[in-house]
């Protein structure tokens, strides 16, 4: 494992020029030909924060604890939203990019970076207007609000790990894009980002320990609302899922990227 995650840091570090010009010719593409640009990287968390206010905060309440239910939904949809797209856009970016794989020497694997660098453009852009949002409501931020950079490299390497899983599989069971949609939105409602988890019987709270995204969602709460610390047995559970995820991905990615060409 060591070897190959030093063989990939040297990938990633001699292909680093075409890589931040892939991310931002990505990012540039996404609003080309859009009349508000990159606005609707901040309108389009907004309005989804909205819809589910509306709805959810007729059950939920206008607060939960001290907090705007809007602003408490917003800290967990935002990191969802970026986990979401990046594992969507994995699916595709093998196809996407085939030019690449099949006729250059470029390393495929640095393709889902790619896709996790426009993603976290964006999520940083929606951080800020959260930020701004709580200081607009005179929200103290404290000191473990700094954790919030902890939690995105926890998002980064979650998405990644499963990134390079259905970017590979996908190249050769197009069935997998199509899935992909349907299990996260049950992964979605399995994950307490529009509800509180206290309404979940505590006898079955042990298995949101299991939820890596439970853990960031969470964490993003804890950060920014309730200025609360990492919880140390919630991130070993985290990791040793997370490592799961990135040794299944890339031994897969690597198992299987031989034969892009002859598919693609």
């Amino acid at each position: 494992m060591i070897s190959s995650l030093k063989n990939f840091v040297v990938r990633v570090s001699s292909s680093r020029q075409p890589l931040f010009f892939l991310i931002e010719r990505d990012f540039r593409a996404r609003y080309m030909g859009s009349a508000a640009g990159v606005v609707w990287s901040v309108l389009h968390p907004l309005m989804m924060v909205g819809v589910y206010t509306l709805i959810f905060s007729l059950v939920f309440g206008r607060n939960i604890g001290d907090t705007p239910f809007a602003l408490w939904l917003f800290c967990a949809l935002l990191p969802w939203t970026t986990f979401s797209e990046i594992v969507k856009s994995s699916a595709g970016v093998i196809e996407r990019y085939r030019n690449l794989v099949t006729k250059t020497s470029f390393y495929p694997e640095v393709l889902v970076l790619v896709v996790v660098g426009t993603a976290i453009t964006n999520h940083i852009i929606g951080l800020g207007v959260l930020l701004a949002l709580l200081l607009a409501v005179k929200h103290t931020l404290g000191i473990f609000s700094l954790t919030i950079l902890f939690y995105l490299v926890c998002l980064i390497l979650l998405s990644l790990g499963i990134g390079w899983l259905v970017s590979s599989v996908n190249v050769f069971l197009k069935d997998v894009g199509q899935a992909i949609g349907v299990v996260l939105q049950l992964w979605f409602y399995l994950t307490p980002i529009v509800y509180p988890s206290r309404i979940i019987p505590s006898k079955y709270h042990f298995l949101l320990s299991f939820n890596p995204m439970y853990f960031i969602t969470e964490g993003y709460r804890r950060a920014l609302l309730s200025n609360h610390g990492v919880v140390k047995l919630d991130f070993a559970v985290f990791l040793l899922v997370t490592i799961c995820f990135l040794m299944i991905g890339g031994f897969v990615f690597r198992r299987l990227k031989a034969q892009f060409t002859e598919v693609l």
